[in-house]
């Protein structure tokens, strides 16, 4: 008899096939074997073995339907290989016994016949997690945790050494780092530099993606140069990241010849490079900064010579203003009447960081005994400024130390003094239930309960969005309130622990009604010399009464007509006769109260000009002519500041 082939499109003739033999088209039969698939891609009939066997066509899932023409059988063969190649068995108990049970999303869902397991066939090996072992330590205890949310590929969680790793990731096997440190090895560690571990578990630096030897092995000598100089861990992280991108570039345009051939149009192309691929503002100026001074550092200290200044001013982006990521009142109003609903401890750490506006990280690392007595019923709270690498001090009011009382309480009540911090982490669980163990609180958790709480509670802002709470924004939200609230801004750059004012006027975020008062404060003191320039006086030279000694004994301030006079003590008495002489006086001071009386001595002086131009009096014209140009500058600056 004529045996049909299968076609090869549908049906290879290397892939084994399930079988399900049914007697009509009616009634289906659930026989479960495995078909054996002849060299040529022919059929056998799981009944009576014949060969003869029509297809009739094709079914859902890649099901194909035949018909034995010997035993007028009828019977249904399941791929045991889905389209894209993988097997299809199950993960639980590896039976290829199954039937299709729906889809999930665009995926198909199977059901083992054996053990009675629903499954997905997932291409990052979600539900064969167990197959594979930790890529540190190399147990098979381990749980899921989720995609990774760039890849999508399955993220796991190795019980034993309490690491987490991702299936398939695309990494150089050089992850482990040696125990001791060895400088041609592409993985320092935290032990290895002698810093103390990352508060984000950031205890690792790789160099593996830095791909030209040469820029590799230089850069490793640029990262233990600054190490030497206690900059932080993360920091050199961040400065490996920006090697990386230089690399990447580097080999895209296919350049490997050193650092002798490096110039300024590879610089150039490098820039553009960046733009093309859309690097944020914060990223290209990461990127450039890493690269200058690292060839910078490389020049002084011998290493290479390429030519100077490859890095120029205009290569930076033009800087654009952030806004600060304060949270609105109506937000934090909202937190304040759920923040019962999070776990004490985490209760605990939103109202520190509420009213101190900590780095997470100093947050996190709080000691034990962080609350401190000023010896008058006074607290201050002491932290370590990680980023700044000093201790710093705060006063904190009386409310939130009998909070941190109750924190320390807690924690020598579950560990007694053998945890050094303030706060603890809890225990890796499928619940949300907080059980604390000793150690230290991420910030990803942190920011996490409070995320939970927002989505419980539907915490929304004016325009009806949920809230998305980010763990720095409490400290732009101190320092928008302090600032609001008429602090002064060193007082808010001494409280935040900010090294430069322009570091305090990212989180100083006026609201538009305070900045309306303060506009309208400023128009109505606001002081102008003769040449119509604001001239400024710092009331804070007047905040105590020595400084206000000091100003009576150092400075005449003799009230005049039309202003007063800011001539110094030291200089001797005004020897400029009549109040005419004023206007020529850098000493003269006056602001817009004295406006009526600047437009009288105008018109009276233009009165004059025009009389002794028509006399021919030019003794009189040269010197009323620069009293004339002064008061029209004074004036036309007094008049801009009423019409604003």
């Amino acid at each position: 008899m004529k045996r049909e082939p299968i076609v090869e499109d549908l049906l290879s003739a290397s892939v084994e096939m399930q079988v399900l033999e049914r007697s009509k088209p009616s009634v289906e039969k659930q026989t479960k074997k495995i078909l054996e698939v002849l060299p040529d891609g022919e059929v056998i009939c799981p009944k009576c073995g014949g060969s003869n066997c029509w297809k009739r066509g094709n079914r859902e899932g890649g099901r194909k339907e035949y018909s034995c023409k010997e035993c007028k059988k009828f019977f249904i063969v399941y791929p045991l290989v889905d389209k894209e190649g993988r097997d299809i068995k199950c993960p639980e108990c590896n039976s290829r016994n199954y039937k299709l049970d729906g889809r999930v999303g665009d995926k198909r869902r199977y059901k083992c016949h054996d053990c009675h397991r629903k499954y997905i066939l997932n291409p990052f090996g979600r539900d064969d997690v167990n197959n594979f072992n930790c890529r540190w330590c190399g147990s098979k205890k381990h749980h899921k945790k989720g995609l990774d949310s760039k890849t999508k590929r399955q993220k796991c969680y190795c019980l034993d050494c309490k690491k987490q790793f991702t299936l398939g990731a695309e990494r150089p096997d050089v992850l482990d780092a040696p125990e001791d440190f060895d400088f041609d090895h592409d993985v320092w560690t935290t032990d290895h530099l002698g810093y103390d571990r990352g508060i984000h578990y950031h205890n690792k630096m790789n160099f593996s993606y830095i791909q030209q030897p040469w820029l590799k092995h230089y850069f490793k000598k640029y990262i233990l140069y600054l190490s030497s100089t206690r900059l932080a861990f993360s920091t050199l992280n961040g400065k490996i990241s920006g090697a990386k991108i230089f690399s990447e570039f580097l080999n895209e345009i296919g350049f490997n010849q050193g650092f002798e051939n490096i110039n300024r149009d590879l610089v150039i192309q490098y820039l553009a490079y960046l733009k093309t691929n859309h690097y944020s503002y914060s990223q290209h100026t990461h990127c450039i900064s890493t690269l200058k001074t690292f060839f910078e550092t490389g020049i002084l200290n011998h290493w290479f010579n390429i030519e100077p200044a490859l890095i120029r001013p205009e290569d930076w982006l033009k800087k654009t203003r952030r806004l600060p990521r304060f949270i609105p009142e109506e937000v934090m109003t909202q937190i304040n009447q759920h923040i019962d609903s999070l776990p004490k401890p985490v209760m605990r750490m939103v109202l520190i960081d509420m009213e101190c506006g900590f780095r997470i990280g100093e947050l996190t690392r709080l000691k034990l005994d962080c609350l401190k007595s000023n010896g008058k019923e006074g607290w201050y709270i002491q932290y370590q400024m990680y980023k700044m690498n000093k201790e710093h001090t705060k006063p904190i009011s009386n409310e939130l130390a009998q909070v941190i009382q109750e924190q320390q309480s807690y924690i020598k009540q579950l560990f007694g003094n053998s945890f050094p911090y303030l706060f603890s982490g809890r225990a890796r669980q499928r619940s949300d239930e907080f059980i604390p163990e000793p150690k230290i609180m991420t910030g990803q958790s942190f920011i996490n309960h409070i995320k939970r709480l927002a989505q419980q509670f539907e915490i929304k802002d004016q325009s009806g969005k949920l809230w998305n709470f980010q763990t720095h924004q409490f400290r732009h939200t101190v320092g928008t309130r302090m600032i609001n609230a008429g602090v002064p801004q060193h007082i808010i750059q001494r409280y935040l622990g900010h090294e430069s004012p322009e570091m305090t006027m990212v989180y100083a975020h006026i609201f538009d009604e305070t900045l309306r008062k303060e506009v309208e404060k400023y128009h109505e003191s606001r002081v102008v010399n003769f040449q119509g320039e604001t001239a400024e006086l710092d009331e804070t030279i007047l905040s105590s009464n020595d400084d206000l000694e000091w100003f009576k004994k150092n400075v005449q301030a003799r009230a005049l007509e039309h202003g007063y006079c800011a001539r110094p003590k030291v200089l001797g008495d005004c020897d400029i006769p009549g109040f005419d002489g004023c206007y020529n006086c850098p000493h003269w001071r006056t602001n817009k109260n004295f406006l009526p009386i600047l437009r009288d001595t105008l018109e009276r002086t233009n009165n004059v000009l025009e009389k002794a131009q028509n006399c021919g009096w030019q003794l009189q014209v040269h010197k009323n002519t620069p009293i004339k140009e002064n008061l029209e500058k004074v004036i036309k600056t007094l008049e801009a500041e009423n019409d604003q």
